[in-house]
């Protein structure tokens, strides 16, 4: 007669697995909750001039933070002066006192010159870059709309409850089986095989996570 397997180990893997997947969507969900306080942004990467730091087609973190925090060799968010419209993306290389804030030189990493301007810091508060993700530029973009951010966060708080909800029916089976009698838990099939009866497994791959890159 074939050997009697616990499903002890797989309701531990299905346990753990939903434990891991709550987590996960609950940092997304704190993340999309920190972009719409406004306290970080995301901005895509549409140019070269960060590289190796930040590549094309990936994206920026930025931090709110005071100016005063800020120092040379900061990573900084900014208006071009000749294009108001534009933002860029670059590292302070000189920074001084002035009448109106803090007055700072930037260059691209991947620049062999300075930014031909300077650029008041005005206010009391800057987005300095924290860290950097590739090849999701334009995905992010839309997270960071105010409909993706919306979207993103239903979509977490739904699978989040959807797994609760699993984790809370795979209990109430588990409680709600009869004890063991001491016999096997196999059943005969026709050909004389057997099936084993305790059997539970879930035999898919973990998913790994998002590596990210420190400026």
């Amino acid at each position: 007669m074939g050997a009697v397997h616990s499903s002890g180990p797989s309701r531990t893997r299905r346990l753990l697995s939903n434990l891991v997947l709550v987590a996960v969507l609950a940092l997304a969900g704190l993340g999309a909750a920190a972009v719409i306080s406004g306290q970080y942004q995301i901005r895509p990467v549409l140019s070269g001039s960060m590289r190796p730091g930040l590549a094309v087609g990936g994206v920026v973190v930025t931090e709110r933070v005071p100016i005063a925090a800020l120092q040379v060799r900061d990573v900084v968010v900014f208006h071009r002066p000749d294009k108001p419209e534009e933002l860029m993306v670059h590292r302070i290389i000189a920074l001084t006192p002035g009448a109106s804030g803090p007055v700072v030189q930037t260059q691209g990493d991947a620049n062999t010159i300075p930014d031909p301007w300077t650029v008041t810091l005005r206010g009391t508060t800057a987005y300095r870059a924290v860290f950097s993700v590739p090849l999701i530029g334009y995905v992010a973009v839309w997270a960071h709309g105010p409909t993706g951010s919306r979207i993103l966060m239903g979509l977490g708080l739904a699978l989040i409850a959807a797994a609760v909800l699993g984790g809370v029916r795979q209990r109430r089976r588990s409680t709600g089986r009869a004890p063991d009698s001491g016999s096997s838990a196999t059943a005969t099939l026709d050909d004389g095989a057997t099936l084993d009866g305790g059997a539970d497994r879930d035999d898919r791959e973990p998913v790994s996570g998002t590596e990210v890159r420190l400026v």
